[in-house]
């Protein structure tokens, strides 16, 4: 091949590449009533990242005390009480996604109070929150009351379960849905094609990349898929920042 018709080609290569990071580029913060931010546990990163992420999520630990401790381990503190990080939301406007790491049926009753008392404080609607857990049957008092629940989906990747597990799963899932305990189901993006050829229900679906950038996000087909399907309602992305944890 002749060193032109290299240069040539190189030149159209580099002129494609440039015009496939132009498009994910161009989408970046143009989306942000179904991409949200994934673990934003602190004040400072809420106050860095809002505008460009109105909603959130963060993770929460009931304490003994009384009231919701911002931490995604219970073994975990940094001392942030949910008041700290609502006052800013207040300010900033958008909706929190409170990922409850530790409900149960001894603490139910008081999360729920909890939950209803922050809302008042803050003048917060049911709408502007999604309350998840693994143990859905014990948000059915909150999505009684007007919340937006969700069900936390632990199950393994796929990839390392075998078709009767993954069978299994989806039928749980199935019964999970058709009980109207909860509003939707949550799950990591490894889950996503399953669930959305197998479920076969109408209930609402989260989900997060939390190892994706938005930029990231728009470089692949499924991204574009998930922001196009409307059974999908939010979908977490990373975007660490400054002040991460």
């Amino acid at each position: 091949m002749k060193a032109e018709h290299i240069l040539f080609a190189a030149l159209g290569l580099a002129l494609a590449a440039g015009a496939c990071a132009l498009v994910p580029a161009w989408h970046t913060d143009r989306h942000t009533d179904k991409l949200w931010l994934h673990r934003c546990n602190s004040v400072e990163k809420y106050a860095e990242m809002h505008p460009r992420y109105p909603n959130v999520e963060v993770d929460v630990v009931y304490r003994p005390g009384g009231y919701f401790d911002v931490t995604h381990d219970t073994t975990t503190t940094f001392g942030l009480p949910l008041d700290s990080l609502l006052a800013q939301n207040l300010m900033g406007g958008g909706k929190l996604w409170l990922d409850i790491k530790n409900l149960t049926p001894q603490n139910q009753t008081a999360i729920l109070s909890e939950v209803d008392s922050l809302c008042d404080d803050y003048h917060l609607t049911p709408d502007r929150l999604i309350l998840e857990s693994p143990e859905w049957q014990l948000l059915a008092p909150f999505t009684r009351q007007g919340y937006y629940t969700s069900c936390y989906v632990p199950y393994d990747k796929p990839s390392r379960l075998s078709r009767s597990e993954i069978r299994a799963g989806i039928d749980s899932l199935r019964r999970v849905a058709d009980s109207g305990t909860v509003c939707g189901l949550s799950f990591p993006g490894w889950w996503y094609a399953t669930i959305r050829r197998h479920l076969r229900r109408s209930i609402d679906l989260l989900t997060w990349k939390h190892r994706t950038t938005q930029f990231e996000f728009f470089l692949t087909s499924e991204g574009w898929r998930m922001l196009r399907d409307p059974q999908l309602k939010v979908i977490l992305v990373k975007d660490k920042g400054h002040y991460h944890r």
